[in-house]
């Protein structure tokens, strides 16, 4: 179970422990309230029994970045849930049990992922069949099955991942923790493989997602780039990462332009009906060529006609692959070059970029701040114009809800700097944090689940849609648009939230 504190991760727990209780005959319960002062219910050798608060501390696992390419992810990610623990833990914890989060560094690659999933939970192989249908057929088509027989949970595996980072790393993470019976819960990936359609059938139950989707993130990018005057599908260009987060985002994307601008016609590509440039992963040097591919596409549009074009990019993507994309059509589009002379580039197209809210907001902000700006006919342009970020939380540095406020106080304490990233991570940890509070007997995934499922809204400022229900395992279903300014900060552009009319603030 969740409670056991064998792991060498957690010295300082069991030193503790072992220092300060006393022996006592253990009493059964059924719920921390059935225990006296300092004790609470938690399985021992299959009963439930009263212990020691302080032997009882709830350990909980993550596998994200901090190193590799895109680190910053993960960084933010664990700062975040780091806060929170922090914050709980310093007001006593959960009715006395310490929150203690069990790390893995997964340099955002699906095996390492996988092998830090499987020790996370202490994964036993069974010779049974596997109980998830995600585990012995791959989520993404090419894969290695997860495990051609069931797994199960070992006497030193979490009580619940938290905040893992990504989707290629995901479909193999996931898999893991529901086949052994384990809550996987405010991922940081906003796909709908696993974590949102029905691959995991009876096995759903042991996912919950805290932030919007990308598809939700999709269809209010779509919404805003109507509104800047992109017209058809000839105009939306996709940049992804050529993998399983790529494909969420672009299969976003169309969905996306279905619902808002209408079907595409005939003569689109059936299979790829919207134009699209793909970067490796873990890659940048694979960004140039897509970015050539681009601006090719670009002028050959331009050189079909005399007329104006407006164009939104929508992307998929990480900081460092999409600053370096941004940067490499705004250096062309304003190129003093033959194609100037002969497409008037600089007159005639404008480009608007809207990034997912995994990219890392800040890092590409800071990214773009450095890359300075280009030369225009009107002066020069900062890097950062028309540029985008579909965020999954409010605006930290504009935002005045309990959740940001609380999130502002402690991250300024911390002596860290500020990100979205953190937010996000802030955020799940928080609503984390309330379902464990609300329940009240021993901790054990299966018991979990009910108590997350009857989680109301907790008025942190993610919308009045927010809450889980049996039928509902996504949290939030709002999306904030915010654009970024030529001194790095970001300003509110619009407000979305499923069921509702889009709100602009521009």
């Amino acid at each position: 179970m969740g409670s056991h504190v064998s792991r060498a991760a957690v010295p300082f727990v069991l030193v503790f422990a072992l220092g300060c209780s006393t022996q006592f005959d253990p009493q059964p319960c059924s719920l921390d309230g059935d225990c006296g002062s300092g004790l609470v219910c938690e399985v021992r050798e299959q009963a439930p029994v009263c212990v020691h608060a302080e032997d009882a501390p709830l350990i909980i696992g993550q596998s994200a970045p901090v190193s590799g390419t895109n680190q910053a992810l993960g960084t933010g990610m664990k700062l975040g849930i780091e806060l929170a623990f922090k914050e709980k833990n310093e007001m006593g914890g959960v009715r006395g049990r310490q929150l203690v989060l069990e790390f893995r560094d997964d340099a955002y690659q699906p095996d390492l992922a996988e092998a830090a999933a499987r020790s996370l939970v202490d994964v036993q192989p069974m010779q049974a069949a596997p109980r998830c249908p995600t585990t012995s057929t791959p989520a993404v088509a090419g894969q290695a099955p997860i495990s051609t027989t069931a797994l199960a949970r070992g006497p030193n595996a979490v009580l619940a991942f938290l905040g893992n980072v990504g989707t290629p790393t995901m479909v193999r993470s996931a898999p893991v923790a529901i086949e052994t019976g384990t809550i996987f819960f405010g991922a940081f990936t906003g796909a709908a493989t696993i974590l949102r359609d029905d691959k995991a059938a009876g096995c759903r139950p042991y996912i919950f997602n805290v932030r919007a989707s990308y598809a939700q993130e999709a269809r209010a990018t779509t919404e805003y780039f109507k509104k800047k005057g992109v017209g058809d599908y000839k105009h939306f260009i996709s940049f992804d990462q050529n993998d399983s987060f790529g494909q969420a985002g672009y299969d976003g994307l169309v969905d996306a332009y279905r619902n808002v601008l209408g079907m595409f016609p005939g003569s689109a590509d059936p299979t790829n009906p919207i134009i699209r440039f793909r970067y490796v992963r873990n890659d940048d040097a694979s960004v140039p060529a897509q970015a050539a591919a681009a601006e090719s596409y670009l002028a050959t549009m331009l050189g079909a006609d005399s007329a104006n074009h407006t164009v939104g990019v929508f992307m998929t993507d990480t900081y460092g692959a999409g600053a370096q994309f941004i940067e490499e059509l705004r250096r062309w589009q304003f190129a003093s070059d033959s194609q100037q002379t002969s497409l008037n580039k600089a007159t005639r197209l404008k480009l608007y970029f809207s990034n997912v809210s995994f990219v890392g907001p800040n890092a590409l902000s800071d990214r773009l701040v450095a890359a300075g700006t280009v030369t225009t006919p009107t002066g020069a342009m900062p890097l950062t114009e028309g540029v985008v970020v579909s965020q999954v939380v409010p605006n930290y540095q504009s935002d005045s809800s309990d959740v940001v406020t609380a999130y502002n106080r402690l991250i300024a304490a911390s002596g860290a700097q500020p990100g979205f990233t953190s937010l996000e991570g802030y955020v799940a940890a928080r609503v984390f944090i309330a379902g464990l509070e609300a329940h009240k007997g021993p901790f054990s995934p299966e018991a979990m689940i009910k108590t997350f499922e009857s989680l109301p809204d907790l008025s942190l400022g993610l919308g009045a849609s927010s809450g889980f229900s049996e039928a509902n395992h996504q949290y939030s279903n709002s999306v904030w648009g915010t654009s970024i300014q030529p001194n790095g900060t970001f300003r509110n552009l619009y407000f979305w939230s499923s069921g509702q009319a889009i709100q602009f603030f521009e």
